[in-house]
């Protein structure tokens, strides 16, 4: 996918999100924790808003997220945006650590599948992939 203006721009399953998010992340490698966050319309038009929450903390803070996934679900009202799509990101090696699926746990129970239909991802230095399946049962496990 090559990154075109919001109103151009349509998600419709997993792999046009991971597109997306690989051309808004770049190449380049990130030098904080960063929590991202993009709004689709029910057609699957890309809203005009990319929000980033830099320098959170190695471990989820249920408590932020549940209070962030009101928000958003006030601003889906207001706004007309019918889902959330989110993404982890961090420095370091593209390995899904511990704290990575702790977060990718905590973000889709805070949201839910009303509000964010779609697969969490997690980018590292060029590296954006989406969790599957298998990353969230083998960390519940470890």
């Amino acid at each position: 996918m090559t990154l075109k203006r919001p109103e151009e721009t349509y998600v419709r399953n997993g792999a046009e999100l991971t597109a997306l998010w690989q051309d808004l992340m770049g190449p380049d490698g990130f030098g904080r924790r960063s929590l991202w966050l993009i709004f689709l319309h029910e057609d699957g038009q890309l809203a005009p808003l990319v929000m980033p929450i830099d320098d959170i903390p190695a471990e989820p803070d249920t408590e932020m997220l549940t209070n962030l996934a009101t928000v958003i679900e006030g601003l889906a009202d207001d706004a007309g945006f019918t889902s959330t799509a989110l993404l982890l990101s961090r420095p370091g090696s593209a390995h899904v650590t511990a704290s990575d699926t702790a977060w990718a746990r905590e973000i889709m129970a805070a949201f839910g599948p009303h509000l964010s239909p779609w697969p969490m991802h997690l980018a590292t230095r060029g590296t954006v992939r989406a969790f599957g399946t298998d990353d969230l049962i083998a960390s519940r496990s470890a």
